[in-house]
């Protein structure tokens, strides 16, 4: 009798254990398949918009107007084509998954963000991505000025670990000691908003260190950054 008591507890257990882990993967599916989604419902609402008004123009029989249109459609989508282009590459930096791009990607992505230079507006890619790409070629200013943007419409965890990393950049780039000061506390701040929007995440330590401006400030400041 105490065996098959022991035996129920240890099954109870290990569904429950099971289930919190379903319950975990489940809800990180949906956010990063939402996360996946948005860009391209926003895609289509503006698709539509452009569709529309092309045929509201035909119907007036305004040949310019359908014209002036059309091109502007066609340009958007061409945006839009490089948007994602530019989404796929920084992919594994947005997701913190690496800190650094191969040689051959940062060429391709140079490219890209030069081909979209002026017309790759909130539409057609968001701010995370954008700090992401920046970052990855090394533009802190410009990182740090998209994930601002990024991290005051919402408490995301890797937009903040983003930051963090891009004002380390700054800092370390820099010889006028009070932007160096500045600079710092923006991105020890920057990566308490991490830890405090996800302060189990794994990610954000690994992160932390595979960036050596970031790992220098962080250690300097009293964190303790561990692989596990």
């Amino acid at each position: 009798m105490k065996i098959l008591i022991v035996v129920s507890k240890v099954v109870i257990v290990a569904v429950a254990l099971l289930g919190g882990l379903t319950g975990l993967w489940s809800a990180c599916t949906t956010r990063d398949a939402l996360k996946f989604k948005q860009p391209f419902e926003e895609h289509d609402q503006l698709a539509k918009s452009y569709m529309a008004q092309i045929t509201s123009a035909e119907k007036r029989n305004d040949l310019n107007e359908v014209t002036r249109v059309r091109r502007d459609y066609e340009a958007f989508e061409e945006k839009w084509r490089t948007g994602r282009q530019i989404a796929k590459i920084v992919a594994p930096i947005e997701s913190l998954a690496t800190a650094q791009l191969s040689a051959e990607e940062t060429a391709a992505l140079r490219e890209l963000m030069v081909k979209g230079a002026g017309g790759l507006s909130p539409a057609v890619i968001s701010s995370t991505t954008m700090g992401a790409a920046y970052l990855a070629l090394n533009d802190f200013q410009d990182s740090a000025e998209q994930l601002n943007v990024a991290t005051s419409k919402k408490k995301d965890p890797n937009a903040f670990a983003l930051k963090a990393a891009a004002y380390s950049g700054l800092a370390s780039h820099t010889t006028d000691p009070d932007l160096k000061q500045k600079y710092e506390i923006a991105a020890v701040a920057s990566f308490n908003e991490a830890l405090k929007a996800s302060p189990k995440s794994t990610e954000l330590t690994d992160f932390a260190l595979a960036v050596p401006s970031l790992k220098a400030i962080l250690e300097e400041k009293g964190f303790k950054l561990t692989n596990r």
